[in-house]
């Protein structure tokens, strides 16, 4: 708000009629109360000043009355532009909370993706030589609960990055985007790991 919309604003306007109020009441006052009565004195104009007194009293009545509607009306604004903003932060808290829920089933999912990675590479055999026999056996037997758990990762991903794209959550989906790389990678390796094996 600008100092010019400041100035327009009812509040500030009843503030300043009542200053004038207030002032012209205090110069009319002095005035009167610095009047010898005992003298000789100009009754038609003490008549005047205590009129004037009397309408300057009241206007600060008015205006005393005014400011109190004025704050009345500033503070229920207040107190409604508070509700609203505690509601927001409640919506705010529940989101960071959905997002931050959201994120920890990825960091789980994601370590799981490792280690099941991690567990295929165990079976591969080192560079330039070949599966031995014990080698095959034990790759063939776990072939299908590395197919089994690749398939549940993927399940559970695509649930995830559903659920994200339903809350709007945007960098969550770009998590789920770069873990589902993952997954195709781990899914090449088993498939490379099955081929070799047939």
């Amino acid at each position: 708000m600008g100092q010019k919309d400041k100035r327009d604003s009812p509040l500030v306007n009843s503030v300043l009629a009542l200053d004038d109020h207030l002032t012209e009441l205090e110069r009319i006052g002095g005035k009167i109360n610095s009047t010898d009565m005992s003298s000789d004195v100009d009754a038609e104009h003490i008549q005047k000043l205590m009129t004037r007194f009397a309408e300057c009293g009241q206007g600060v009545s008015v205006e005393v009355a005014n400011l109190s509607s004025q704050l009345q009306e500033a503070q229920a604004r207040a107190e409604a532009v508070a509700q609203g903003v505690s509601r927001q932060a409640e919506l705010f808290i529940k989101r960071r909370n959905e997002q931050s829920d959201e994120f920890e089933k990825f960091r789980v999912l994601g370590e799981r993706v490792q280690e099941l990675n991690a567990a295929m590479a165990q079976l591969r055999p080192s560079q330039g030589h070949g599966l031995t026999q014990e080698d095959r056996a034990k790759l063939t037997s776990s072939i299908p609960a590395f197919e089994a758990q690749l398939t549940s990762l993927i399940e559970e991903l695509q649930a995830l990055r559903t659920s994200a794209r339903n809350s709007r959550m945007k960098a969550l989906e770009k998590s789920a985007e770069s873990l589902a790389q993952k997954l195709q990678a781990v899914q090449k390796k088993l498939s490379d790991l099955t081929n070799r094996e047939s």
